[in-house]
């Protein structure tokens, strides 16, 4: 493995706790071939498109969440829907946010390192945590997102019962519910375009269960120590298996 490369190889050999990111725990849900592909043989998976519009937009709420933060009152969006959260103060809310360090957890029956970069968190009166992700896009069918009926919603269920879990290992105390900020652009609009998107912005509301989090990192370990490569997974869900599967002289 290169130095420095972000590719980390397990060792079963090494007695030091293996880092797994949440996006690594989603990677083994959807596929644990892929997974052990990169994890165990440090074979790097294939990069996404960077979205640099949706950063911008996270980069902007997360500077608007830190105004409402400083003020220690609720931010505009759940102040209009009478949710009576504020941003929760703590010297390490920066390092909680930044992609590579996030909230960490030493999950020991494992031996696994594990951690995740929360957009934001808010606390009740109770002294209890909200975790809450920040999701930006642009769909017609945003009226229906607050349903979190489709597939791929199922991923921010999952991200945000991860970020649950991770406070609660903390020792923090964790309400039941959590929220997506969902930022919908409109384009519909006939007035001459001034440089400028407006979006719909929805507060939804998600309650949270993550006892299923340690059986799946108890599951991971068990996969990262066996020394062969998992079966293809159902072509329909894997997008890598079913290019191999199809050009079966790529097989690996």
């Amino acid at each position: 493995m290169k130095k420095n490369s972000r590719i980390r190889r397990f060792d079963p050999g090494s007695e030091d706790p293996f880092t797994v990111s949440r996006t690594r725990i989603q990677n083994f849900l959807d596929c644990q071939r892929c997974f052990y592909i990169q994890n165990r043989l440090a074979i790097k998976a294939l990069s996404s498109f960077p979205f640099r519009l949706n950063s911008a937009t996270d980069t902007l709420l997360k500077k608007s969440f830190d105004i409402a933060r400083k003020k220690q009152i609720p931010h505009k969006y759940f102040k209009d829907k009478e949710i009576d959260l504020i941003p929760f103060k703590h010297e390490n809310m920066d390092q909680w946010r930044e992609n590579f360090q996030g909230v960490k957890y030493h999950y020991k029956k494992a031996n696994l390192m594990v951690q995740g970069a929360v957009d934001e968190i808010l606390v009740n009166k109770k002294g209890e945590l909200s975790p809450v992700e920040f999701k930006s896009t642009q769909t017609k069918d945003g009226d229906k997102v607050k349903y979190l009926g489709k597939p791929h919603h199922k991923f921010w269920k999952n991200q945000l019962e991860i970020y649950g879990y991770l406070l609660e290992k903390n020792g923090f105390k964790i309400s039941e519910n959590s929220y997506i900020v969902f930022c919908n652009a409109q384009i519909d609009k006939n007035d001459e375009w001034n440089e400028k998107l407006d979006f719909d912005v929805q507060v939804i509301p998600y309650k949270i269960e993550y006892s299923w989090v340690e059986p799946t990192l108890d599951k991971i370990k068990s996969l990262l120590n066996q020394d062969t490569i998992p079966n293809f997974s159902d072509p329909d869900h894997c997008d890598v298996c079913r290019f191999l599967l199809q050009h079966k002289e790529n097989k690996i």
